[in-house]
């Protein structure tokens, strides 16, 4: 041998030491998965030329030793986006279809903030840990409502870990958006990316690290599901949910051959891809599907053949989609279905029977454009108009009450985008008014421009119109289908969820319109020194303190707000807000309780104007960073959108503090990618315990833990015992913590079966942050 051809095979060695593929090798890939089939291990603080290795800006990440573990870096003291990325799979018998874990392993020294791109499923995840924000804290489409507390970091190496099911086809480094060539398929292995916003929408944090990524197969998927143990069949039930709003891109296919090419989706059968959401469901631990059926108004895969086909509803080019997907949620009877509907009024080719399409709406000055927003000027619902009520039943039968014997259904989620049901002010609904209301005289629009008193009578009375729209639909729903259907109303059309106007936060102050984005956090001063530093950029962004946002219960008040507007548009009448009061006392008809931020599930009062006698149906609005991860006007990954969770446990302490302030019946996730968990050890055992618990009514146990951060919760039953939900809502292990009980002299896990002992009415539980215990006292 050569010396050249001896220094080749010296690399080539060290190449495949740096990124290792595996013979089928059973290793143990961490909780809840244990020992699977390791494909690929990718060492990052190697060169890595056989997995491709590559990263932009060219140079920029750098290797550097952190907890004693070799890292590769991306610095964030300053510039854009960044990334560095590996093909991962390049040649190892991938196959489709078949259930994988990507592993990422990464240092928590420091408050660091990272985006996770797997484009063997097309999934970006975002992760931050201690006072980082995670979200863009400037985005550019929408405020991300930005949060940056104190949270403990563990001064060791944690993992990421994602469950997914591997698609037909791969995107290059940059994703399409809907129907263009994926050209990668699974012998040419798939793109996992580590990427960071710009410096500026990333303050506080180091910069992302991670030390190795690895490849599992995972060989029964089916033995990874999660067991929930539900109470008595007699006793009501809790759900968990979740609405992919930029995911379907990957199956997208249009009514012309060429839109409809394999080569177009990265999934050939859409059913398929729906199937591995529900298998992932089942390894999260979660019961309920939901599917948008209408997107903006506009049919997403259903037939509307009987009430006219495209005249009333255009036809979707997968009309028999949701029908095929029922048919698949048939192998999982334990199921329930709750689809999900953007309703605007129905939109089709006969403006005589497409009644949206008539756009009968009117603001208060007498236009029929009340934002900015063209695109959505095209259809609308008068909700208070009966023809509505009849239009939006007729989308009930065809979609739900046809299928009614092949699917468990608990209702329907219907969740109106900007304008699609606005308050209306046109000549039928103010005659409507006038003799709903008996006015002495009759009253006109002008009337109502001019008298303040007059024109809160008229919202009073229109808001009262909405909930009887919503209980038109949940009586036909509890006739039809099952007497407990339930109708969710969700007024929160924003992807991140309502966020702290100025007009709350700035209260009293001048210029509070400059309070454009409030940054909560529990260190003001640091902060003003953050913002200060590119005050340019972060003209309009403030620092807003936690604790006074919590004690003034400023959460709540923007809730209720009236959206805000400006110019002459009318932007509180296309987004009607939120009136708890009205549905208090009426069962089969709930608003859904916008949540994302710490501050917004820190408040029972808040949680208490929301319950109403089927429940407290609590929503997760993510923002979506749309086109954040981008250097100047290059959209660096190609189309960008991603969800961000906290890293560890704290990726469930949302989800913690609102059982123990507000006990949800209902936990919903509207994402903005496909949904997914990045560390599901957490995730699997709250949903477990969440769904073990009886949907009754509840009451905190007073002084249940000399600790004030451990909650328990005691739900009492006539026949079954008492059961009880204990959480630690705060941010550090409880370690043999005495919880005192209701009297009883047997203390059951209701998750594991386990006994556990019980003192002088007194129990002890160790418990990680966010945890939840269910228990049945007998």
């Amino acid at each position: 041998m050569n010396s050249k051809s001896f220094l080749n095979s010296i690399l080539f060695s060290a190449a495949m030491l740096a990124c290792r593929a595996y013979a089928a090798e059973p290793v143990d890939a961490g909780a809840p998965f244990g020992k699977q089939l390791l494909v690929q291990e990718i060492d990052c603080s190697k060169d890595n030329s056989e997995a491709m290795f590559t990263e932009y800006p060219k140079g920029v990440s750098k290797v550097e030793t952190i907890l004693g573990t070799p890292c590769r870096i991306l610095p964030n003291a300053e510039g854009g986006s960044k990334y560095f990325a590996y093909r991962v799979g390049k040649g190892l018998n991938l196959k489709p279809g078949t259930a994988y874990v990507l592993s990422v392993e990464f240092p928590d020294d420091k408050p660091r903030s990272m985006f996770i791109c797997n484009w063997g499923c097309e999934t970006a995840r975002g992760i931050h840990s201690g006072t980082t924000v995670g979200d863009a804290i400037k985005a550019l489409y929408v405020n991300h409502n930005p949060e940056s507390l104190k949270f403990p970091l563990s001064g060791k190496i944690q993992t990421w870990r994602e469950l997914f099911f591997l698609h037909d086809r791969f995107p290059e480094i940059k994703r399409p958006r809907g129907r263009e060539t994926r050209p990668l398929l699974p012998q040419d292995g798939f793109w996992v990316i580590i990427a960071q916003l710009k410096a500026e929408n990333n303050l506080e944090s180091a910069g992302a690290a991670v030390s190795k990524i690895r490849l599992f197969e995972i060989t029964d998927t089916g033995a990874l599901a999660q067991k929930i143990n539900y109470p008595p069949a007699e006793l009501p039930r809790r759900y968990l949910f979740f609405r992919e709003e930029m995911a379907d891109g990957v199956i997208a296919q249009g009514h012309k051959p060429e839109e409809k090419l394999p080569e177009l989706r990265g999934v050939a059968n859409p059913v398929d891809w729906y199937e591995y959401k529900v298998k992932l469901m089942k390894f999260l631990g979660m019961n309920t599907f939901t599917k948008d059926l209408l997107e903006f108004g506009h049919n997403q895969g259903w037939d509307s053949s009987k009430y006219g086909g495209d005249k009333w509803y255009n036809q979707s080019s997968t009309r028999t989609l949701w029908t095929d997907i029922i048919q698949m949620l048939a192998k999982y009877p334990d199921f329930y279905v709750f689809p999900y509907y953007e309703y605007a009024g129905s939109i089709g080719q006969d403006k005589n029977v497409a009644i949206g399409n008539q756009r009968r709406c009117e603001t208060l000055k007498g236009g029929k454009d009340y934002t900015h927003i063209e695109w959505c000027h095209k259809t609308n619902a008068d909700i208070i108009d009966p023809d509505f009520i009849e239009d939006a039943k007729k989308l009930l039968d065809v979609t739900i009450v046809e299928n009614k014997d092949k699917a468990k259904f608990i209702g329907a989620w219907f969740r109106p985008r900007p304008e699609a049901n606005p308050i209306s002010f046109n000549a039928k609904d103010i005659e409507i008014f006038n003799s709903e209301t008996k006015q002495d005289k009759k009253i006109t629009r002008e009337d109502l421009q001019k008298d303040k008193a007059l024109l809160d009578k008229y919202y009073e009375w229109w808001f009262k119109k909405r909930r009887d729209f919503n209980l038109a639909l949940s009586e036909y729903l509890r006739k039809e289908v099952s007497p407990e259907a339930v109708l969710l109303y969700t007024t929160d059309s924003s992807e991140p969820g309502i966020g702290l106007p100025g007009s709350i936060v700035a209260k009293g102050m001048k210029n509070p319109w400059e309070w454009k984005t409030a940054v909560v956090n529990d260190a003001p001063e640091k902060w003003e020194k953050n913002l200060d530093g590119s005050r340019e950029f972060f003209k309009f962004v403030k620092s807003v303190p936690y604790d006074k946002v919590v004690a003034e219960d400023m959460y709540l008040q923007a809730l209720l707000e009236k959206h805000g507007t400006w110019g002459s548009y009318e932007w509180q009448h296309a987004n009607p807000w939120n009136d708890p009061q009205n549905y208090k006392d009426k069962p089969g008809i709930m608003l859904s309780y916008s949540f994302n931020r710490l501050y917004t599930v820190s408040s029972k009062k808040a949680f208490d104007a929301f319950r109403t006698p089927s429940g407290l149906a609590i929503i997760r609005h993510y923002g979506l960073n749309e086109n954040d991860m981008n250097d100047g006007k290059d959209p660096i990954l190609g189309y960008f959108v991603a969800d961000v969770e906290r890293t560890g446990p704290y990726c469930m302490i949302g989800e913690a503090r609102a059982f123990a302030n507000g006990d949800p019946r209902f936990i919903g996730y509207l994402a903005g990618n496909s949904f997914n968990r990045g560390f599901p050890e957490y995730v699997r055992t709250f949903n477990a315990a969440f769904l073990s618990l009886p949907a009754m009514p509840s009451k905190i146990i007073d002084n249940a833990s000399a600790d004030p951060e451990v909650i328990a919760r005691a739900f009492p039953t006539e026949k079954y015992g008492t059961y009880v939900g204990i959480v630690n809502t705060g941010l550090t292990d409880k370690n043999a913590i005495e919880v005192s009980l209701p009297k009883c002299s047997k203390v059951t896990d209701t998750v594991s079966g386990e006994t556990i002992p019980v003192k002088d009415g007194k129990i002890k539980l160790s418990m990680y942050p966010g945890q939840l215990r269910a228990l049945n006292l007998r």
